[in-house]
């Protein structure tokens, strides 16, 4: 199971509505990809990294991307 359908499932069990996760899914995806991103690099980030990392994500990049980006 991929992890966004596996947030939706925990999400919906929990007893969330259709639009509370509709809302949330978007959010919290970000940040386990921001955590991805921490892990692909091996080491914690500095708040100005974290910052890229969040415009990137937002602006629709990938993990590998954002990795990449940040090891030139």
């Amino acid at each position: 199971m991929d992890p966004e359908t596996l947030v939706r499932t925990a999400l919906r069990d929990a007893g969330y509505g259709p639009d509370a996760i509709g809302s949330a899914l978007p959010r919290i995806m970000r940040i386990l990809q921001a955590e991805d991103v921490r892990i692909a690099m091996g080491r914690s980030l500095s708040r100005k990294e974290r910052e890229h990392v969040r415009l990137q994500l937002e602006l629709g990049l990938h993990v590998s991307e954002i990795v990449a980006a940040l090891k030139r």
